[in-house]
């Protein structure tokens, strides 16, 4: 079952990440970007349930376009216990995302992840669409876009990660 994060998830939250990537690098991250109310969509951050309890999460956060400052909404992190892993969780709260995004009438989402994952999801390489990756993306075949709203004119430019992505 996939649903919006509530308050009391958060520590729970916060171990799927640290099993999921281990260390406290990706639970760091999360909790950065919670605090921060200019970045944080509460409305945009899900839960996947399993056996009575959170065996994974996805938050969906702003960062910017660097010439124009226009926000753009960005999937990540996506988190999923190891041993719930391959089971379709990480998969829904993709398809949640899109579709949540979606009916916030966004015309976008980015992330930088596996495009042999993403891409089954409708997400394409972000710079053929002209929205050029972050200087701290490692491969630029990684920061993918997923068009949302066919008619709308998407932004150009350099993304810019919000400060808790650039630590």
């Amino acid at each position: 079952m996939i649903r919006l994060a509530r308050e009391d998830d958060w520590p729970s939250i916060l171990e799927v990440h640290r099993a999921a990537f281990g260390g406290d690098d990706v639970p760091r991250l999360v909790e950065e970007l919670r605090e921060r109310a200019d970045l944080f969509v509460p409305e945009l951050s899900f839960v996947a349930e399993e056996d009575g309890g959170v065996v994974g999460h996805v938050m969906n956060t702003w960062n910017w376009i660097e010439e124009t400052k226009e926000r753009v909404l960005q999937l990540s992190p996506l988190g999923v216990l190891p041993g719930y892993q391959r089971r379709g969780h990480g998969s829904e709260l993709v398809r949640t995302s899109l579709e949540a995004v979606r009916a916030a009438g966004e015309p976008l989402l980015i992330l930088e992840g596996a495009p042999a994952y993403y891409g089954r999801f409708g997400f394409v390489r972000a710079d053929e669409l002209g929205l050029l990756p972050p200087p701290e993306c490692l491969h630029d075949s990684a920061f993918q876009v997923a068009v949302l709203d066919q008619a709308a004119t998407l932004p150009q430019g350099r993304v810019v990660y919000s400060e808790p992505f650039r630590h």
